[in-house]
Parts: structure tokens; sequence; C-alpha cells
């Protein structure tokens, strides 16, 4: 999936997963009460790039890359050595 922004070097662009919006018991959160997720999707990856690819499911630091709204998607743009764990399973 190409989203027109293609990562330099060991960048990686990562769709940002939002928080949810109710509570597994099913209770509505109030937009202040969501924490943003630390949790995303690897959509692009550039050359330099080594242990993950497009697709995987990631975690990255808290304060860690550059945020950023495109086509009316948050994404994460990140050095590789920021993100912390593939998620899997």
């Amino acid at each position: 999936m190409s989203v027109g922004i293609e990562p330099l070097a060991s960048m990686v662009l990562v769709e940002i997963e939002q928080a949810a919006e109710q509570t597994t018991s099913g209770l509505l959160l109030p937009e202040e009460a969501r924490e943003k997720m630390t949790v995303g999707t690897v959509v692009a990856v550039g050359p330099e790039v080594e242990n993950v690819a497009e697709g995987d499911r990631v975690i990255y630091r808290k304060y860690g890359g550059m945020e950023l709204e495109w086509m009316g998607v948050e994404f994460l743009l990140i050095k590789e050595e920021d993100l912390q764990a593939k998620v899997v399973g």
C-alpha cells in the first residue's frame, strides 16, 4: 500500500493506531481520557532498514519521531532504532 511518502535511509513510516473509544465493558471514553497508543503498523521503510518490514505491527518510543497527518491519517516518521519491539501473534 503506497501512501505517497517514501522514507529515506533508516527511517520508518508507521500508521498510528488510535486508542479505543470504549472500554471492554462498553463504557464510552471521553477524548480527554484516551491516551495515545504507542503501537502502529509499518506502512513504508527506508532502504537501510533491516529489522522491520511493511505490514509489521510495532511498539515505538512515546516521544520518538515526528508525527504528521497525511490525507486524513496520522503517521509517525521514526528512526528504526527508536522502535522498541514487533507485536507478534
